[in-house]
């Protein structure tokens, strides 16, 4: 009996304990599966579902050297907070959000990528983004996404992106590469 008083009476000490483990074992973990904004590209999906860990795997197929992986996230995987979203690459937009989201792209005039034939996104005659897909066609890696029917999808590249032309290019490399998912 007298045991587990003494048990019960140091319980937040082995809670204080668990609780801080678990930080540290997270932290050890992210710094072995991550590494910095300058090696990687990264993807924010806003669709109803999203495979991401495969989508990832298939973008690095074709990433450039420069860059060591490729991340792909659903917008929700920012839910609590903006940071993470303003540290991408590009974006995979509902048309119904573009508006809102604007300030955030990149101009993508003078940029040297290949879209295809696919329709621009333009906003007061400046070139920001392609379509994917409307709402009656698939569109690419639909494989790894789940278009929302009805929604018409746009890729937009963000405007503090390190990978854009300016700097190394691997964003719109790895941007062709999503397109090429038919």
């Amino acid at each position: 009996m007298r045991v587990l008083k003494n048990i019960w009476s140091q319980f937040h000490r082995f809670v204080l304990w668990a609780l801080l483990s678990t930080v540290l074992w997270a932290w050890i973990f992210m710094q072995l599966t991550d590494t910095v904004p300058a090696k990687k590209v990264t993807l924010y999906i806003q669709a109803e579902d999203c495979r991401s860990q495969e989508l990832s795997l298939k973008l690095e197929e074709n990433k450039p050297e420069s860059i060591k992986m490729v991340k792909a996230h659903p917008f929700s995987y920012a839910i609590f907070g903006n940071a993470d979203l303003l540290g991408a690459d590009f974006f995979v937009v509902r048309e119904s959000e573009v508006e809102e989201m604007l300030p955030s792209f990149a101009p993508l005039d003078g940029e040297d990528w290949d879209y295809g034939q696919r329709e621009q996104y333009r906003a007061d005659g400046v070139f920001y983004g392609v379509k994917l897909c409307d709402g009656q066609s698939r569109g690419p890696a639909s494989e790894y996404i789940t278009y929302d029917p009805g929604e018409t999808y746009y890729l937009f590249f963000n405007v503090d992106s390190p990978h854009l032309s300016a700097g190394d290019g691997a964003a719109l490399r790895v941007a062709e590469a999503l397109l090429k998912l038919d």
